[in-house]
């Protein structure tokens, strides 16, 4: 008896499992040529296509089956894996639903269309990458909550003066929402503030809203190097006539206004971000006028001037602060934010750095040779003195056993120059221990917990330099790194209790380096209530007035425990942009079954500890973005299954 289609189909189906190509091409076509509509063996030719990277065949050959045999499913599947490989999303999401009405028994089908539904309202934007045009389109049409209607001839904020900016757009019944929720503050029982401010977005020359900035609660740091006053602030009247100031400026006279603020912050008010985009700015465009960049960039000199002055009074050794430019000059007022330099003592600070290790030389040697490389950049004799700082170098060995380590031991003990000390410590490997005992025993001004996979990206830089100059600042308790992971993203620009599904987590992690999220937060120096131990600096003395790094969370958790302890006794940690290192995230441990239980055990331990810190993202966060998603979207589009 010759062969049924059945059977050619059942043959091209076992030859294709085998991975025998041609022989299940060969038996399939017999099918079909015995049996034009069989859906099965059109799904199958699909799939072979789809290996063999014909991808407009692999379609076509799918929507034939799904037209022939409908209730196939796994056809339907197929052909959206397909139509997403081609950003097709719409057409996309209406085969996953088919696949998932044909295929009750696999839920998990049913997840993967609410992404893809997610992909095709955003363009295919995925705001784990960062909030875009499509997105942000999508949720000023669709997600952003509404003002309510404003009374015409009425002023809803008596006892207030509300400040603009002259290329400011204020949105319909933004008066009146501030009316009301600064009524509902008072309701709940909160003081008044003395001034407030919102958050904003750039307006094209053709009307498009782009570019949002939702800001978070006053922080210092923060503020200097992104000011945010000038798009929208309001300031309560009777605190300005018991504070003096007098009049402020026209919105015209943009940077004499600037230094109106910049004065009236200097009398200490209680400011209150408003988690609501409130106000447009409208986009410097020199296609307009060509003049206008080079004219809102000597603007920002003269601000970058002001701002200096400001924190000279305010006590802050700042040596100098410069324009940062935005990204192809899109700005209102013509630069992103400012770079902010802090001026190191006269005599060089010493900084001792400590690397807790076992073996795994191959990272240990490009920590310490980074180390090195950061100084003889500058200094070609291989001197301890690297311009504003010098350094001494202590190895926290922790038990290694490879030839390999005594090697660099070796090397690193008798090289010219700056060599490092190595101290053994046997035992479980204990991070917080290792580093009390080093920093018991160290001489020096300031510590440099570094882990032994990391080390800078750019040696030539100034980060040493630069993370000296946070820690050695009076208010500031902890200075940390920029640091990239293995893909050359963003690893940690701090550590935010309150923030993750962990609650727990690194705001930003995974953006690239030059993201723009949050007026590119990252880029500036910033202040957060912890950062990381991977590469942390502070005064020795604080150090151990603290009593450093509790033994009991042995790995996870310390680094947070600590900043939080410096942060109850009034000091800031700050992350310096300039301190930009590589690190590898962990693997110069070996990765265990437990390690995610080792975090969750630290983070209990965290909890009870300091409830309400991890208890909130506040005031770091803005208010108007998820809690529970680091990369700054807002709250709105926290939508189950969306990237």
């Amino acid at each position: 008896m010759a062969p049924s289609p059945g059977d050619w189909y059942r043959k091209g189906e076992a030859a294709l499992e085998a991975g025998r190509s041609q022989e299940a091409e060969e038996a399939l076509w017999r099918c079909l040529a015995e049996q034009p509509e069989h859906g099965g063996a059109l799904h199958l030719l699909g799939r072979l296509r789809q290996q063999q990277g014909r991808l407009e065949d692999a379609i076509r050959l799918q929507r034939s089956s799904v037209r022939w045999d409908p209730g196939l499913g796994w056809n339907s599947f197929a052909l959206a894996e397909l139509l997403e490989q081609r950003q097709q999303w719409q057409e996309a999401c209406g085969a996953l639903a088919a696949a998932a009405a044909q295929l009750p028994g696999e839920p998990w089908i049913a997840r993967r269309r609410q992404r893809l539904e997610g992909l095709a309202a955003l363009g295919g934007e995925r705001l784990r990458q960062g909030l875009g045009p499509a997105s942000y389109r999508y949720w000023c049409q669709e997600l952003e909550p509404p003002l309510p209607a404003a009374e015409p001839g009425l002023d809803p904020l008596p006892g207030w003066l509300v400040l603009s900016a002259a290329d400011a757009v204020l949105r319909p019944g933004a008066l009146a929402w501030i009316a009301a929720e600064l009524q509902r503050r008072a309701a709940a029982g909160e003081p008044p503030p003395d001034g407030f401010y919102a958050d904003e977005d750039l307006l094209s020359p053709q009307g498009e809203r782009h570019s949002p900035w939702f800001k978070p609660g006053w922080q210092p740091e923060t503020f200097w190097s992104t000011p945010w006053l000038e798009g929208l602030s309001g300031w309560r009247r009777d605190w300005l006539q018991r504070a003096g100031l007098p009049p402020p400026p026209p919105a015209a006279a943009a940077a004499d206004r600037f230094s109106w603020q910049l004065r009236a912050l200097e009398s200490g008010p209680r400011l209150l971000a408003l988690p609501r985009l409130l106000v447009h700015r409208r986009e410097l465009s020199a296609a307009l006028d060509p003049a206008a960049p080079a004219a809102a960039l000597e603007e920002a000199r003269v601000r970058a001037g002001m701002l200096q002055q400001h924190l000279l009074r305010l006590g802050e050794a700042v040596s100098a602060v410069t324009p940062e430019g935005l990204p192809e000059g899109a700005a209102p007022e013509g630069c992103f934010g400012f770079r902010l330099q802090w001026a190191l003592p006269a005599a060089a600070p010493l900084v001792r750095v400590i690397v807790p290790s076992r073996d795994r030389p191959d990272l240990l040697a490009a920590c310490l040779g980074g180390l090195a490389a950061s100084l003889e950049s500058r200094q070609p004799l291989g001197s301890a003195a690297a311009l504003g700082v010098e350094l001494e170098l202590e190895v926290m060995d922790n038990g290694s056993r490879l030839q390999a380590t005594a090697e660099l031991r070796r090397c690193w003990e008798e090289r010219p120059g700056l060599r490092a000390r190595w101290r053994e410590a046997d035992g479980p490997f204990n991070w917080s221990a290792l580093n009390n005992d080093a920093a018991r025993r160290a001489r020096g001004e300031l510590l440099l917990f570094l882990n032994n996979d990391v080390w800078p990206v750019e040696p030539g830089g100034r980060w040493l330099e630069a993370l000296a100059a946070q820690a050695l600042r009076p208010a500031v308790g902890a200075a940390g790194a920029l640091l990239l992971g293995p893909e050359g993203r963003l690893q940690h620009a701090g550590v935010l209790p309150g923030l993750g599904a962990d609650g727990c987590a690194h705001p930003y992690r995974d953006l690239p380096p030059d993201h723009t999220v949050h007026r590119g937060r990252s880029r500036f120096l910033s202040a957060w209530p912890a950062v990381t131990g991977a590469g942390l600096m502070v005064r020795r003395r604080l150090f151990l007035e603290q009593g450093g790094f509790d033994p009991a969370l042995a790995v996870e958790g310390n680094d947070v425990d600590f900043c939080l302890r410096l942060g109850a006794a009034g000091y800031r940690q700050v992350v310096s942009p300039e301190a930009v290192l590589f690190h590898g995230d962990g693997c110069s441990r070996r990765r265990r079954g437990d390690d995610r239980a080792e975090r969750l055990a630290a983070l209990a331990l965290l909890r009870r500890r300091w409830p309400e810190a991890l208890a909130t993202s506040g005031p770091w966060w803005p208010a108007a973005c998820s809690a529970l998603h680091p990369d700054g979207r807002p709250r709105e589009l926290d939508l189950p299954d969306w990237e």
